[in-house]
């Protein structure tokens, strides 16, 4: 019996889903924000002791684009309480401005549904109390979700953005096994150094 209404609950699940992640939640939920938008002087880098690092849980940034009418809060971990404030960022990964790889993942019917559009060329900006960063996209790909070369966290070669997010887009039920990968290169931003 579960088998044949399988398909149905799939559905109610992801309508829920979205109802849930749509509405608006006080920061509590053990989520707290460090994020002010500030005038940021323009500089080629920023030192170590000026930054605050995120805990668990912390709205630290904002990523946009303009084109595709993006503009999500970014928070640091990757929860479900996290991804139903907005996109999270993995822990293992670089935090704008240290040079490495940044891992950001959002849900595709919710925050992260304007990638849809994203094409290559296309600028996302992330804006931390400490700098703001300008990436160009270079690539995007549909891959398989434990596709091992994804993405690599240990790469210090360059700054390099991965946003990813389920794929397909249309597709409200079912399991989805691939992902959309976004890669975009730092065009602009200072580097972190350590004094």
């Amino acid at each position: 019996m579960y088998i044949a209404f399988k398909p149905f609950l799939d559905i109610g699940f992801s309508v829920a889903d979205l109802v849930i992640a749509n509405r608006e939640f006080p920061i509590g939920d053990g989520l707290h924000s460090i994020f002010q938008p500030v005038n940021i002087t323009e500089s080629d880098t920023v030192s170590m002791s000026e930054i605050v690092i995120p805990e668990y849980g912390t709205h630290y940034a904002e990523i946009s684009c303009d084109r595709i009418n993006l503009s999500v809060p970014i928070y640091f971990g990757d929860s479900k309480e996290v991804l139903r404030h907005g996109v999270g960022q993995y822990m293992g990964s670089e935090l704008p401005g240290f040079g490495g790889t940044i891992l950001i993942a959002g849900h595709n019917t919710t925050f992260f549904l304007p990638l849809k559009d994203l094409e290559k060329g296309d600028l996302l900006r992330i804006v931390t109390n400490y700098g703001d960063y300008e990436y160009e996209t270079i690539a995007i790909k549909i891959l398989d979700h434990d596709d091992p070369e994804a993405f690599d966290l240990l790469q210090r070669e360059r700054e390099l953005l991965v946003a990813y997010t389920c794929y397909p887009f249309e597709a409200i039920s079912g399991v989805k096994t691939q992902r959309l990968f976004v890669y975009a290169e730092r065009i602009n931003g200072p580097d972190v150094i350590e004094e």
